[in-house]
C-alpha cells in the first residue's frame, strides 16, 4: 500500500490511464445533475501529481489543483511537461482553499475528505468557492463496508466505531507507518449515507446524490443495468449495496 501523494513519476505515468477513465466517468455523471458550461472551471482538492487536471484539460475544462505536499507538486510539474499540459496546482488544504468565492463550477475531491482534520470546514470551503448551481463531488472511506484499503492488518476495520478507527489510524501513522502507506495524514473520517447528508446539508448544499443516484444505465450491459435497477429500488437495497463497496461517493449541488 502506497499513499497517492507519494507516488513516483513512473508510478504516476502508469496510473494515468486509470485516472483519466475515472475522471471522465465522474464528470459525465455530474453533467447530468448540474449541466456544465463550456470551459467549466474545476477545482481538484488533493490533486497529488495532477492526473485529474490532465483529464480535465483534455475535456476542455479549466482546472486548478490544491495539494499541500511539495513532492507531489514537483512531480506534477514534470508530468505536465511530459504530457504537454500546463498544470496549475496551488499549495493549500481542503479546510482553507486559496481561491476566490463563487467562482467555480465543480469542486472534486477523490479519496481526500477522509484524511482532512476538519470535515465541516472542508465542506464549507467547497460551498464557498462554488457558483450557484455548482456541484461538489467527493469520494471517501465507507463505514458500512467491512473491507477497506486505508490500513493493513485490521480485519473488518470499516465496522469499528469511529473513535476506535481514529485512534488506531493515528497510532499507526506514528508507530507503524507502513500500515497506512507512510502517509502523515491517515484516514480519520469515515462516512455513512446519513452522516454525509447531514454534514452536506449543514454546509449549505441543497440537492444531494449518492453513488447509486449518479450511476448511468448506459455505463454497462444488460446485467449491469438490471443490478443497478435493483439497487435503486429503495433505501434498503442501497444499504445492502453500500455494505459490499469499500468506497462511498456523493455529489451535492449548491
Amino acid at each position: 500500500m502506497h499513499a497517492t501523494e507519494a507516488r513516483s513519476f513512473e508510478e504516476t505515468i502508469a496510473y494515468l490511464p486509470e485516472v483519466k477513465h475515472r475522471a471522465e466517468a465522474v464528470l459525465r455523471r455530474l453533467q447530468r445533475i448540474a449541466p456544465l458550461p463550456d470551459c467549466a472551471r474545476v477545482v481538484d482538492v488533493g490533486s497529488a501529481q495532477g492526473g485529474f487536471l490532465i483529464a480535465c484539460a483534455g475535456l476542455g475544462y479549466v482546472a486548478v489543483g490544491i495539494e499541500p505536499w511539495p513532492a507531489a507538486r514537483a512531480t506534477s510539474r514534470e508530468l505536465g511537461k511530459r504530457m504537454g499540459v500546463q498544470l496549475r496546482i496551488l499549495d493549500g488544504i481542503a479546510e482553507s482553499l486559496p481561491l476566490e468565492s463563487e467562482a467555480y463550477d465543480i469542486v472534486h475531491a477523490n479519496a481526500v475528505i477522509e484524511h482532512v482534520d476538519d470535515v465541516r470546514a472542508a465542506f464549507r470551503e467547497a460551498f464557498r468557492v462554488l457558483k450557484s448551481g455548482g456541484v461538489f463531488w467527493f469520494s471517501a472511506a465507507n463505514s458500512l463496508c467491512p473491507r477497506q484499503m486505508e490500513i493493513s492488518g485490521f480485519p473488518a476495520f470499516g465496522w469499528y466505531p469511529d473513535f476506535v478507527k481514529q485512534r488506531t489510524m493515528r497510532w499507526a501513522a506514528a508507530q507503524r507507518p507502513h500500515l497506512v502507506g507512510h502517509t502523515a495524514h491517515p484516514a480519520i473520517n469515515w462516512f455513512t449515507p446519513w452522516k454525509a447528508r447531514r454534514l452536506l446539508h449543514a454546509a449549505g448544499f441543497s440537492k444531494i446524490y449518492d453513488r447509486w443516484d449518479l450511476r448511468l444505465a448506459d455505463e454497462g450491459g444488460r446485467v449491469y443495468q438490471q443490478i443497478l435497477r435493483l439497487i435503486k429500488l429503495n433505501a434498503a437495497t442501497k444499504f445492502l449495496a453500500d455494505v459490499a463497496v469499500m468506497e462511498c461517493s456523493y455529489a451535492a449541488v449548491k
